[in-house]
C-alpha cells in the first residue's frame, strides 16, 4: 500500500512540473521578454551610438538623381471621392477601387525549383558559384551624416542622429519583432536604411511626394524617408511594418492593401504606442454599426481621390479586422492566413483553411467581427 501512495505522490508532482513548465513556456512567447520602449527625442546631438568608418562622400544629385519611384507614401491623402451616409455607412459609388495596385517582381526561392502552387522538387545540383567581392556599404551623401547600427543605416541630414533616437529605433525593431519575425526571418542579419530629413522641403525635393505625406517606403530596396516632425516616430513604425510585412509577400501573390495598411496601423499603435489621433473617434463609430461592409473593405486597392474622412475611417476599419484575426486563435492561425492569400487562395477559402469553420464566408467574418466590437471580449 505504501509503495502504492509514493507512485501516486510521483506521479502527480511529474504532472504538475509539465503543467508548470507549460505555463511558463507560455507566458514567455507572450511577454518576449523584452522591456517596455522608452519613447525618447529624435533630436540630433553631436555623438552618435556606433559611427561607419570614414567613407569618402558624394553629392546628392548623384545618389538622388531624380525623384524616388517605388514609394509608398503615409499619412493619409487630403481629397474628395468617396461618399459617406449616416453614421460612416458607404455609398454603392466606391470610388477606392478605382486603380490596381502595382505588381511586384515575384522571388524564386534559392535551392527549389517551382513546379506548380502546391508542389516544389529540389533544384538539380549547380556548380559551384564564383566568390562574391564583399559588399560595399553605401556612402553618405553630401550634407549627410551616417550612422550604422545592428539592423539600420540611418542616413540623417546635418548633424548625426542622437544615442537616444537610435537606442529608439532599435527598442522599435525589437518590438515590431514580437508580431513580425515569422514574416521576416531576414531581419536578423539585414538592415533597413532609413533616410532622415530635416525639413518636409527637402523631403519632398528628393521623394517627390505630396504635401500630406509624412513619411514614404520602399520595400523592394527596404528604404525609408521621413522628415523630423512630432509624428515621426509613429510614422517610423508604420513604414518599418510595411518592410517586415509586406516583404512576405513578395515571392507570391501581392498582399491585398486592407491587410498591409490595417497591419502598419495596428503595429503603429500597439507596438510603437503611437496611436493616429483619428483611431479613437473612428473606432467609436464602427462600435456604433458605422463603417463599410466587408465585402466593399476588403476590395479596395487604391485610396487616390477619397476624402480624409473616408480614407480614416477605412483605416480604422482594417485595423480593427486585422486586430479581430489575430487575437480571435492562435498566431499561427493568422500566418496561415496570410500564406493562403499569398498562394492565390480568395480570401474566403484563406479564412478557412487557417481558421475553420464558422470562417467560410466573408459574411461569417463580418458577424463575428462586429459582434466582437459591440462585446468588446477582445
Amino acid at each position: 500500500m505504501d509503495i502504492l501512495i509514493k507512485l501516486r505522490v510521483y506521479l502527480w508532482l511529474m504532472v504538475l512540473s509539465l503543467w508548470g513548465l507549460m505555463i511558463f513556456q507560455f507566458l514567455e512567447d507572450e511577454g518576449g521578454g523584452l522591456q517596455p520602449m522608452r519613447w525618447l527625442s529624435s533630436k540630433p546631438s553631436p555623438q552618435a551610438e556606433e559611427k561607419a568608418p570614414a567613407a569618402p562622400t558624394v553629392s546628392i544629385a548623384e545618389l538622388f538623381p531624380k525623384p524616388v519611384e517605388d514609394l509608398r507614401p503615409e499619412p493619409l491623402p487630403s481629397s474628395s471621392g468617396l461618399v459617406q451616409n449616416g453614421a460612416g455607412t458607404a455609398s454603392k459609388a466606391f470610388a477606392l477601387t478605382s486603380l490596381p495596385r502595382p505588381a511586384r517582381e515575384p522571388a524564386q526561392p534559392s535551392g527549389l525549383l517551382l513546379v506548380s502552387r502546391l508542389q516544389v522538387q529540389p533544384a538539380p545540383p549547380a556548380a559551384r558559384p564564383p566568390s562574391r567581392p564583399p559588399a560595399v556599404e553605401p556612402a553618405a551623401p553630401k550634407g549627410f551624416s551616417k550612422v550604422q547600427t545592428r539592423h539600420f543605416i540611418v542616413f540623417s541630414e546635418g548633424e548625426e542622429m542622437s544615442k537616444d533616437f537610435v537606442q529608439t529605433i532599435e527598442n522599435l525593431h525589437a518590438n515590431l519583432m514580437l508580431d513580425l519575425a515569422a514574416f521576416s526571418p531576414w531581419a536578423r542579419d539585414e538592415r533597413v536604411t532609413i533616410h532622415v530629413f530635416r525639413s518636409q522641403e527637402s523631403y519632398r525635393k528628393v521623394t517627390g511626394r505630396p504635401s500630406w505625406s509624412g513619411g514614404a517606403s520602399s520595400v523592394k530596396s527596404r528604404k525609408i524617408y521621413l522628415y523630423e516632425s512630432d509624428e515621426s516616430i509613429g510614422i517610423l513604425a508604420h513604414e518599418l511594418c510595411h518592410i517586415y510585412f509586406d516583404s512576405f509577400f513578395l515571392g507570391g501573390k501581392t498582399n491585398p492593401l486592407w491587410l498591409s495598411e490595417g497591419m502598419s496601423t495596428l503595429v503603429q499603435t500597439e507596438r510603437g504606442l503611437a496611436a493616429p489621433s483619428w483611431l479613437k473617434e473612428n473606432m467609436a463609430l464602427l462600435r456604433q454599426g458605422g463603417g463599410y461592409s466587408l465585402s466593399e473593405m476588403l476590395t479596395v486597392e487604391n485610396t487616390t481621390g477619397a476624402d480624409d474622412s473616408s480614407v480614416r475611417l477605412w483605416y480604422t476599419q482594417a485595423f480593427s479586422v486585422v486586430r479581430f484575426l489575430i487575437r480571435a486563435q492562435y498566431r499561427s492561425s493568422f500566418y496561415r492566413f496570410c500564406t493562403h492569400l499569398k498562394n492565390g487562395f480568395p480570401i474566403h477559402e484563406a479564412l478557412y483553411r487557417a481558421y475553420g469553420m464558422p470562417f467560410n464566408r466573408v459574411k461569417a467574418l463580418e458577424y463575428a467581427w462586429r459582434h466582437d466590437l459591440k462585446s468588446d471580449k477582445l
